[in-house]
């Protein structure tokens, strides 16, 4: 016998990294970086999501495929469309009418997993 706990009431669920992440389940990939890209905060190996049902905006880190391969970029809308580097800042002009049918955005990276116990950080801003 006995009564009911006063703290019943507030039982929270189990952490679900799906549903923090993943917005679009049936539209969403996993994949690694293969290089470190610190503009955007990214690491070798970090785990990136990937959301194809989200249409970047300016600024947005997206996967894209130029030449059937993959790579980071970040889109931009102004002065005109194009895609950024992201480890130089070069830009690179998105010319529709000479791309592949495979060319072009792949999907928006919504989240970089990083791991932290390989970071070191260097309080230098001269890099």
């Amino acid at each position: 016998m006995g009564f009911p706990s006063p703290a019943q009431d507030y039982i929270e669920d189990r952490l679900s990294l799906d549903k923090q992440f993943v917005a679009h389940p049936h539209a969403t990939y996993f994949m690694r970086s293969g290089n470190t890209y610190w503009r955007a905060g990214i690491t070798q190996g970090a785990l990136l999501i990937i959301d194809r049902s989200l249409t970047p905006c300016d600024g947005s880190v997206v996967v894209c495929c130029l030449a059937g391969e993959f790579h980071l970029r970040r889109f931009r809308l102004h002065p005109y469309r194009h895609f950024e580097r992201l480890d130089d800042g070069r830009t690179e002009r998105i010319d529709l009418e000479t791309a592949d049918d495979n060319d072009g955005i792949f999907g928006v990276v919504t989240h970089a997993v990083n791991d932290m116990r390989t970071l070191e950080f260097d309080d230098c801003p001269v890099m």
